[in-house]
This record gives C-alpha cells, sequence and structure tokens, in this order.
C-alpha cells in the first residue's frame, strides 16, 4: 500500500499547516501533494512554505493567489476580476521572500502521477485543456463552474483518470463522474471550525480509499495574529473565520 496526503488552500495559515503536518508524520504518509494557494488570505506566507519545503517527499502546484502574487512581482497581467484584491496581494507580495518567489515561479500548475495502475490528475481546479496553459489574467481556475459531476463531465483535458484532487472551492467535494473520483478536501487554512483539513489517500493493486482528515487547532491564536497586522481586507478575512 501505498500512502499520499492531499492537502491545499493552506492561504498564509502556519498554525493549521503545522497541526495538519504533524498528523501527517504520526500517519507513516509516503508522500504529500500541496495543490496550490499556499499564500494569500492569511499573513504568514514565508512561514508556510519554509514548513513545506522541509519535506523531501512533498510536491507542489500553483492556486491563483500564488500565481496572482507573482504576477505583480513580476509586472505581469493581474486578473482585472479581482482588482479589488490588488492592495491585499502588494502587501504579500512586499513580504514574500525572494527564495521563496524563486520557489513559486518553479512551481507547475498540474501533477500527473500514477501509483499501482491507478492514474492521479492533481490541479488547482480541474479545467479544460484549452486553459491549462492560461495566465493567471484570464481566471483559467474560475471558467470551469461549481464543483459539480454535470460540470466536471464535459473537461477534455483529464486523459481519464482515476482521481482527480483539487482544491480552490474551499468546501469539502467527494464525488464520481464519467468513472473519475473527484475529491477536494477543503481548504487546510481558511475555515470556519477549528480544524486544519486534509485528506489522505490509500492506494493498492486493488484500487484506492479516501479518508478526510480534521485536525484540531488554535483558530483563536491565528485570529488573534491576523488582527494584529495591518494587512488589507483583515476585516474581509476575519469575517470568514466566524
Amino acid at each position: 500500500m501505498y500512502r499520499i496526503a492531499i492537502i491545499t488552500d493552506i492561504h498564509g495559515n502556519i498554525y493549521a499547516l503545522n497541526a495538519a503536518l504533524k498528523d501527517i508524520r504520526d500517519k507513516s504518509v509516503d508522500f504529500i501533494y500541496c495543490l496550490g494557494d499556499m499564500i494569500g488570505i492569511g499573513p504568514f506566507s514565508n512561514e508556510v512554505l519554509d514548513a513545506l519545503l522541509v519535506f523531501e517527499n512533498l510536491e507542489m502546484i500553483t492556486g491563483n493567489h500564488d500565481e496572482a502574487v507573482l504576477a505583480l512581482l513580476n509586472n505581469e497581467p493581474y486578473p482585472k476580476s479581482r482588482t479589488n484584491v490588488i492592495p491585499h496581494h502588494e502587501w504579500i507580495a512586499e513580504r514574500l521572500s525572494k527564495k521563496h518567489k524563486s520557489v513559486l515561479e518553479k512551481l507547475p500548475r498540474i501533477i500527473n502521477s500514477t501509483i499501482y495502475d491507478q492514474t492521479l490528475h492533481l490541479i488547482h481546479y480541474p479545467m479544460k485543456q484549452s486553459l491549462q496553459n492560461a495566465p493567471i489574467s484570464k481566471d483559467p481556475f474560475d471558467l470551469t463552474g461549481r464543483p459539480l459531476p454535470e460540470n466536471f463531465s464535459i473537461l477534455d483535458g483529464l486523459n481519464n483518470p482515476s482521481l482527480v484532487c483539487f482544491g480552490h472551492d474551499h468546501s469539502k467535494h467527494h464525488f464520481d463522474s464519467n468513472n473519475i473520483t473527484f475529491f477536494n478536501p477543503g481548504s487546510l487554512g481558511c475555515f470556519n471550525e477549528p480544524f486544519a483539513r486534509y485528506g489522505i489517500v490509500d492506494i493498492d493493486r486493488t484500487g484506492f480509499t479516501i479518508k478526510q482528515q480534521y485536525v484540531a487547532y488554535e483558530l483563536n491564536t491565528f485570529i488573534g495574529e491576523l488582527s494584529k497586522t495591518d494587512i488589507p481586507r483583515r476585516e474581509i478575512i476575519l469575517k470568514m473565520y466566524e
């Protein structure tokens, strides 16, 4: 049996991430996939990336927040639909270390993996093949529609995987469409209950099983630290955790 952990949408919440990573270590996970949006919303971008980079058995992909911040740093087009978020992303960009900028720039948007004949498609949010290389200014993560079987059934860029793991939508999802299983464990770091969420997938020669995980952490400590910052959109962010 091969055991993987799926984490996504940490959103600068180092307290939730540390709790999840400790639990992952305790569960003898062979590999960790992080499906984007490591940064943005919460203020601890560098701390989150430092914690992830410790692991040799971990791969990351980019999400919309990661790519939007990079667009600002590289003077590239920014999504017109998110102009109200620019001050927030500028705050994140100003504090992101050069080392972590370099790390994010090298990350792929998609990982395809095969384990015991089970094919995995890992992406921040499923999209048509024509959008898979579209710049973040085109909002490629937002054009598929809600995470529903009928919306995912028409996607043409999946190459018939056994399992598609995704994030972006902060709620958890687990359903089948066209003989493909879709799984989103929910946002690890942006959740209004004191739990860090992630998923475990056990894979063997007969198939795979998915287990949703909830790990308790000090949400009030994170909220207290967030409240002390001058991060733009702070009041809006705090309402997410009510």
